[in-house]
């Protein structure tokens, strides 16, 4: 028993180092865009979050839900890591200063990686908490005897994850994540909770380490070495690129500059220039130009693609191990451990196949012949599928939608879906359907019925769109209805607070 519970045992305790640094991670970020977001309102801009989201920004609650992205993804793969790292350098390399030479040089790798382009001390904190606890528990918790690295004890859990690897190859393709989505997800009850968890704190943890272009709404101040011409027109520019400017002596992502007798343009953070720009290049391709000063300061750069890497290996593989782990130690009661290994291997690769089957329905339905009826088909798999292909070959399917009633749909993917194909139907009842999918209860329909109405570019929306922002309380919502916006050419006013 106790070599069954090892693993788990070893990756609780890893999970729960990357949780309180994650929760600290996420905590510290939200204070920040509180900060920036209250500037943004005083300042009399559109804020995206809004004031019913930022009035939480300073709870724990938000900060502990956004860190879990950040514990199952950076956190699994760092703890899987490292307990694959101190058995094999346990069991195998009897502890060997080569082997402990060798840890040490992969784990300072790690540290010199998430640093290369300036100190991020956040990224650190995971390579310096999380390695070193799960380490620890990994050799003190470390069962005296064990067959796990015996031909038996590796057969069976390694086959079981070829074999599971194999049959969702099946579903290996541009879609695969949608399909989860749509078939798997969203058709379940506890699917549904997951989906909606994921809509409701994703958000946090992403801005923690987005980059500045990555951002929605940025902040600027305008230097007093601005003459009046450049002035207006700077304002101008960087508005139009959402790098809102507020009155200077306020904390900002961006401060500009000019230097007359070069005529050029500084660009810089916290009094430190970062770039020189010739005045040229700053009128004549501002976007290229705010792009270059955001990648100077992006610190996150490597740390999102370890983060990317751990969640799409890391975080099955733990929840591979957990699940294994946890389904032989039953049996392990009544039998020997090679049956009991091989009892685990049955049930995961029946667990794989049971989450696999909707999701390999969707990925082999076929394109129907008449989309038009099969929009009325009795299977779901069906209608789903029809309503993805007319949004794919941009059909106007308005009129079947309606005579259908599938805005009503009880089914979540169906309004998904409808309201992403309505951005190119032309019909006049299609924006009765949008308005009405824009309050839909469920976010992820709402957001793709916003998304559907930058598409039309209807500008007469406009209105609608910034008091639905407004309005909402969640913060995908927002962020879609300001990309509606922005998609549809608005751009932020100018705010009051500023003058030359």
């Amino acid at each position: 028993m106790k070599r069954r519970l090892y693993a788990p045992a070893v990756l609780f305790v890893g999970l729960l180092s990357a949780q309180i640094v994650a929760t600290a991670h996420v905590y510290l970020s939200n204070l920040d865009l509180l900060q920036a977001t209250e500037t943004v309102m005083r300042a009399g801009y559109l804020a995206v979050p809004n004031k019913l989201i930022t009035e939480d920004l300073n709870r724990l609650a938000p900060a502990m839900a956004g860190g879990v992205f950040f514990t199952l993804s950076i956190g699994a793969g760092l703890s899987l890591a490292t307990l694959i790292g101190a058995w094999l350098w346990d069991r195998v390399f009897r502890r060997r200063w080569t082997a402990t030479g060798c840890c040490l040089v992969l784990w300072t790798t790690g540290l010199f990686l998430v640093n290369h382009n300036g100190w991020n001390m956040v990224a650190s904190a995971y390579l310096l908490v999380v390695p070193p606890v799960t380490g620890i528990a990994a050799i003190q918790l470390m069962p005296a005897r064990t067959t796990l690295l015996s031909p038996t004890g590796v057969f069976w859990p390694v086959s079981a994850a070829i074999i599971l690897a194999l049959l969702w190859g099946l579903v290996l393709d541009r879609h695969m994540f949608t399909n989860i989505r749509d078939h798997l997800l969203l058709a379940s009850r506890a699917g549904r909770s997951i989906t909606n968890a994921y809509y409701a704190y994703t958000l946090f943890p992403a801005e923690a380490f987005k980059s500045l272009e990555q951002k929605q709404i940025r902040t600027c101040v305008l230097g007093d070495t601005l003459d009046r011409s450049h002035w207006s027109r700077i304002e101008r520019t960087v508005r139009a690129h959402d790098y809102l400017p507020i009155p200077a002596g306020t904390p900002a992502d961006l401060t500009i500059g000019h230097d007359p007798r070069k005529k050029q343009f500084s660009l810089g953070f916290n009094q430190r220039i970062i770039l020189h720009v010739p005045e040229q290049e700053m009128f004549g391709n501002p976007a290229e130009v705010l792009a270059a000063y955001s990648r100077e300061q992006d610190r996150n750069r490597m740390f999102r693609t370890l983060t990317l890497g751990c969640l799409l290996l890391g975080f099955p593989l733990v929840l591979f191990t957990i699940l294994f782990c946890t389904l032989g130690s039953l049996p392990g009661l009544f039998f020997t451990a090679g049956i009991s290994d091989i009892i685990a291997a049955a049930l995961c690769i029946l667990a794989g196949v049971i989450l696999l089957m909707p999701v390999y329905q969707g990925h082999a339905a076929a394109a129907p012949a008449r989309p038009a009826v099969a929009l009325s088909a009795p299977v779901g798999v069906d209608r789903i599928t029809a309503l993805r292909q007319a949004c794919e070959d941009r059909r106007d399917i308005a009129v079947e939608a309606k005579r259908y009633r599938l805005d009503e749909s009880p089914h979540v993917t169906e309004r998904y879906w409808l309201a992403r194909s309505l951005a190119y139907a032309r019909n006049p009842v299609s924006h009765a359907m949008l308005m009405a999918l824009a309050d839909d209860p469920v976010p992820i329909v709402a957001c793709q019925a916003l998304w559907a109405m930058g598409e039309r570019k209807n500008r007469a929306v406009i209105p609608q769109i910034i008091d639905r922002i407004n309005a909402a309380s969640h913060w995908y919502i927002q962020m879609y209805g300001y990309r509606a916006l922005r998609t549809l050419g608005w751009v932020q006013p100018r705010s009051q607070l500023l003058s030359y």
